[in-house]
């Protein structure tokens, strides 16, 4: 099931999916992860990425310890 607020580029929900398991992985809380957001994106939600810039966000928390 979509939200109908979700962007509509085809590979949304499997980069939704991997930005959860690394921020688990990470231990990040919603709030880091929504810091980390507004700091570098300038946005409280991954919803509002563009695709480039989610697939970004993912790569960063892939490379974190």
């Amino acid at each position: 099931m979509t939200n109908d607020n979700e962007p509509t580029y085809p590979n949304f929900r499997d980069l939704m999916n991997k930005t959860d398991a690394e921020m688990q992985r990470l231990g990040w809380t919603v709030d880091q992860g929504r810091e980390h957001l507004v700091r570098y994106y300038g946005v409280r939600s991954r919803s509002l990425l563009t695709e480039q810039e989610l697939d970004d966000f993912l790569l960063y928390l892939q490379l974190s310890d």
